[in-house]
């Protein structure tokens, strides 16, 4: 039996209840020799685009936190890996805007993420399972063809 795909493992991750953040990028965490809990805690920020505050997808945080993990620059001087990595970073945001229209979570989901009782109306009507599922499928499925290249 083939392990699932990190697009599966991701929405079954945000399905568990785990913010948009954590399941993108703890679905590609074993990939690098990143343990579950540190993938989660280390995302948990970034969810409900930036803590609660309508910012960058949380999808789109993960799934950047996952290029970095591929072909982040760790010396300073090495522009090649820099130049890469941005690349890499420029199509994964084009793509995913292009699929959305946004890369924002409040512009996605239609919701002022600071406004508690917009969030609880939204998370009443389904918009947020509606909404974020799909951003954190494609996130994950954008990184697998970036990363398989």
């Amino acid at each position: 039996m083939t392990d699932p795909s990190p697009a599966a493992t991701a929405t079954s991750l945000f399905g568990q209840g785990h913010a948009c953040s954590q399941a993108v990028l703890a679905a590609f965490a074993p990939r690098f020799g990143l343990d579950h809990v540190t993938a989660l805690k280390l995302a948990a920020p970034f969810g409900g685009g930036m803590g609660r505050l309508g910012r960058q997808c949380g999808a789109v945080s993960g799934a950047l936190m996952v290029i970095g993990l591929y072909g982040g620059r760790v010396d300073p001087d090495d522009d090649a890996a820099r130049d890469r990595n941005d690349a890499l970073v420029g199509e994964f945001m084009t793509r995913f805007e292009d699929h959305f229209g946004s890369s924002v979570c409040s512009e996605l989901t239609g919701v002022d993420m600071r406004d508690p009782a917009a969030r609880s109306a939204a998370k009443e009507s389904g918009t947020f399972d509606r909404v974020c599922p799909g951003c954190v499928e494609r996130a994950a499925e954008l990184v697998e063809e970036l990363l398989a290249r």
